[in-house]
């Protein structure tokens, strides 16, 4: 599994660079080595739009996808969807430039720094189960518990 976003880097180098780590923040975060998702349908998803070069949908999808808590859309997220706009361009720059990271949700007892991962409480299911399990398994981890707002928009 490749890591595409800095939480699953970060979770992955952090066990053999100690010294160099002195904590982890990490919203919502991935790992490499965790068997408990199937991102098949949601890359599927991703992929047409993606082959077209329609980043107008990316932004819909991903607001959908990612922006339960700001409504769901670009309209009702339009804070989210700016920032779905502003990230695709660099996320079309690295792919095919990926590479497999070594497989970290094995090793994630030999994190020893204060480790804080944040989990969006509308987040997909398998991604709060995802984070729930990484967090019971690094030492003294504080899972930070992100409820959703009462008007259902991110604050700007």
């Amino acid at each position: 599994m490749a890591s595409s976003m800095g939480g699953a880097a970060s979770v992955g180098l952090t066990p053999d660079g100690p010294g160099r780590v002195a904590g982890l923040a990490l919203p919502v975060p991935g790992v490499t080595g965790y068997d408990g998702m199937d991102e098949t349908e949601p890359c599927l998803a991703v992929e047409r739009p993606a082959k077209a070069g329609d980043m107008e949908g990316l932004a819909r999808l991903g607001t959908g996808m990612r922006g339960r808590a700001g409504g769901g859309t670009p309209e009702s997220a339009p804070v989210v969807a700016a920032h779905f706009r502003a990230v695709l361009p660099a996320w079309f720059a690295h792919v095919g430039h990926r590479r497999t990271d070594p497989q970290a949700f094995d090793r994630l007892g030999e994190i020893a720094v204060p480790t804080a991962p944040a989990l969006g409480e509308l987040d997909r299911p398998e991604v709060m189960r995802r984070n729930e399990e990484m967090a019971a398994r690094i030492p003294g981890c504080r899972l930070a518990r992100l409820p959703a707002r009462p008007t259902g928009r991110l604050a700007t």
